[in-house]
């Protein structure tokens, strides 16, 4: 089933400087679910196109783009919860997977995470990692150069995704440390695919 997303905004936001003046790692949320415009604001600051040639809001070495975005929805205004695939040339979701519960989520995280289980959404990053290391093989050290491109690119998105959760005011910190497994599991990922983060995102508590 295909899921169109609202059109996102490219023109008027907050201060860029004063986004990253503000931007803090939030791991408590509200209960109350996240918009769809919110969610396709955050994933068009991570994948989105931003122009005729197919250039995304992410940099990617050679212009290769070997990530991937899955969204593990809990509470987001007209989506059932579940497992989403982001279209990036349509800006669209795909629902690939069922709910996941809570418990599940949960055990994603390598110790104690509640932010996991509690968030709205958890954005799973990942990439075509051995296509990368193939494409830049000739780079030494051979075997290790493709590898760092796409951790350099996966920093890049969740910068861009903080930032602009900062400016949305809504919640978002960046989990590195996950149990690859769950998570391939989890996210429904076939073989191609390796996560490189995770990204809770949800509602602020009021200051």
């Amino acid at each position: 089933m295909v899921f169109n997303l609202p059109a996102p905004e490219q023109h008027d936001s907050k201060s860029l400087v004063g986004s990253i003046a503000a931007r803090r790692s939030v791991r408590e949320y509200t209960n109350a679910p996240l918009s769809i415009d919110v969610l396709s604001q955050l994933l068009w600051s991570a994948q989105g196109v931003t122009g005729p040639d197919k250039r995304r809001a992410t940099p990617s070495a050679g212009g290769l783009y070997p990530l991937h975005l899955k969204i593990l929805v809990q509470r987001v205004s007209e989506l059932e919860p579940g497992i989403y695939e982001y279209q990036t040339d349509s800006h669209s979701l795909n629902l690939t997977g069922n709910r996941v519960s809570e418990g599940a989520v949960q055990e994603l995280g390598i110790g104690d995470q509640p932010w996991l289980k509690e968030a709205a959404l958890v954005i799973g990053v990942t990439a075509k990692l051995d296509d990368a290391v193939r494409h830049f093989e000739s780079q030494p050290p051979q075997g290790e150069r493709g590898a760092r491109y796409v951790y350099m690119e996966t920093g890049a998105l969740a910068q861009n995704v903080h930032l602009q959760s900062t400016a949305l005011e809504v919640g978002c910190v960046l989990v590195a440390g996950f149990d690859d497994t769950r998570v391939k599991e989890a996210l429904r990922l076939p073989p191609d695919l390796e996560p490189t983060a995770l990204l809770c995102i949800g509602q602020r508590h009021a200051p």
